[in-house]
């Protein structure tokens, strides 16, 4: 029986990245027709008022007249340099970070002049916006359905991703502009900021996970059991914080203790697919059973009759500095608990271990050419070992974000398959930290507006049990490529033989 194996060349590469651009376009478009005929035709006299924070720290700070000209003028300085440094070859050339660290400085500056010339602040405060909401149904279904229209025709992949996710939270937006119709009324105000903070909060149990799955896959083996690792690194943590009552250093070595047991987990998973060649999804799925069993029975036999190790031991809360002051982005990534800025680093860390250092190199070369890795002396089943065990102890530290992070007790079932969903925001993601992390501030803004629609029951038409399963329907989405052909790496869940 011959098998015939696909040849990467730059034409079909180049070919998968027009294809997935232009689904991510259709589904663009599609969004904007639903905006326009949904949320566009609801009645003219419905507003929703919207409130952007109740305390200081998310007020504009005041400028003089003179001032507001001067920042302006350094706003657009900064954009022709962005834009010399672009378009003059290298001449004038900047890394690709410090060019986008211009623009976004560039509109920063060009935001404050004009927010204060349009009177955002009310004593002291970021000031309440009524909108009408056929208005904003239809401006963002029309720039939805201009914008993938022109994403579908071009076929531009470079802006693809970025346009899909902008599209995605701006249809939730918009849904939630009108589900809160005649908020301007009742008084149910659209509560934005915190809205938006506690998607942060939410996205990091499944910023570890999706990068435990990232590392796992990048290397060849399919790690399904996130789940079972993020139950018993929840578990654990709290166990061990609650045993010394958070004192001193013992919540930091608590999370620490979850990414062990994690470790263990991905152990178990290695030892399996490696060294017995065992399906490794039938293995994931197996320890993922095993997990859910044993956490069961300690929650039922242990924690129940001794609820001193299972107590409420949450992490700081740390407000940067500065940064914290920011209005409505302050409060939002600026203001978080420690392991939100642990999830971001540790983004940062994988991509810089990924694709800058010689680890990283042999990692992605086990996992898209093993036997010309061996070939070269690299050990494929060390390389991987270290792999899925490393991706197993990010998944405990994210277990830990269940419990000792937001200061919440064990219960069974809490992480809610959560695991799984973070193998769909790697998919979502293509397998890169980055694209990870976007994905999971997108389904984590999910989470959180299901969580939130329960002050507007009253005004919804569809049933609040379909609003919760919308990240659920999100990643069978993904998982079943509705958005676009995405290429895994070659060796992913293959079995590696020197035979």
């Amino acid at each position: 029986m011959s098998t015939s194996v696909e040849i990467v060349t730059l034409e079909n590469l180049r070919a998968v990245s027009r294809g997935r651009a232009r689904a991510y376009g259709i589904t663009t478009a599609i969004f904007g027709i639903l905006e326009i005929v949904w949320m566009g035709q609801t009645h003219p006299g419905l507003n929703t008022t919207i409130e952007f924070g109740a305390n200081s720290s998310t007020s504009m700070p005041e400028l003089s007249g003179a001032w507001r000209v001067i920042v302006l003028a350094a706003a657009l300085l900064l954009a022709g340099i962005s834009a010399i440094a672009t378009t003059q070859g290298r001449r004038f050339a900047l890394p690709r970070s410090g060019t986008l660290a211009v623009r976004i400085i560039a509109i920063a500056l060009a935001l404050w002049p004009i927010s204060l010339w349009l009177h955002v602040n009310v004593d002291g405060i970021l000031r309440s916006w009524t909108v009408p909401v056929h208005v904003v149904g239809l401006v963002i279904g029309v720039l939805s359905l201009l914008a993938g229209g022109y994403l579908a025709w071009k076929r531009y992949d470079r802006g693809a991703s970025a346009t899909l996710y902008a599209a995605l939270i701006a249809f939730l937006l918009t849904f939630l502009v009108w589900v809160a119709r005649g908020s301007d009324v009742s008084g149910l105000h659209l509560q934005l900021t915190s809205l938006l903070a506690l998607s942060v909060s939410a996205a990091t149990c499944l910023m570890f996970g999706s990068l435990s799955g990232t590392i796992c896959e990048r290397s060849g083996v399919v790690n399904i059991a996130i789940e079972g690792q993020f139950m018993v690194g929840a578990m654990s943590a709290v166990m061990f914080a609650s045993a010394f009552n958070g004192a001193g250093i013992s919540k930091t070595f608590a999370v620490l203790l979850g990414g062990v047991f994690g470790a263990l987990m991905g152990s178990l998973l290695a030892v399996m697919a490696l060294r017995y060649k065992a399906d490794q999804v039938i293995v994931g799925v197996v320890i993922v059973a095993f997990c859910s069993a044993i956490t069961q029975f300690l929650s039922s036999q242990v924690l129940n009759f001794h609820q001193n190790l299972n107590q409420s031991e949450p992490l700081p809360v740390w407000a940067v500095p500065g940064l914290s002051k920011i209005p409505v982005l302050g409060p939002v990534l600026f203001d978080q608990n420690v392991l939100v800025f642990v999830a971001v680093l540790m983004v940062v860390a994988v991509n810089i271990l990924l694709y800058r250092t010689r680890w990283g190199l042999r990692v992605r070369s086990v996992g898209e050419k093993p036997i010309a890795s061996e070939t070269v002396g690299v050990s494929v089943s060390r390389m991987r070992y270290g792999a899925v065990i490393l991706g197993g102890f990010i998944a405990g530290i994210g277990g830990a974000a269940f419990t000792v992070g937001p200061g919440s007790s064990f219960s069974y079932g809490m992480t809610n398959g959560y695991g799984y969903i973070a193998l769909a925001i790697m998919i979502f993601g293509r397998w890169r930290p980055y694209g990870a992390l976007a994905a999971s501030l997108l389904f984590g803004f999910t989470i959180a507006m299901s969580a939130n629609l329960n002050i507007y029951l009253s005004q919804l038409v569809i049933p609040q049990q379909f609003i919760s399963a919308l990240p659920y329907i999100i990643t069978i989405a993904a998982v079943a490529g509705l958005v676009g052909r995405i290429r895994p790496p070659a060796a992913d869940g293959i079995p590696f033989s020197r035979e």
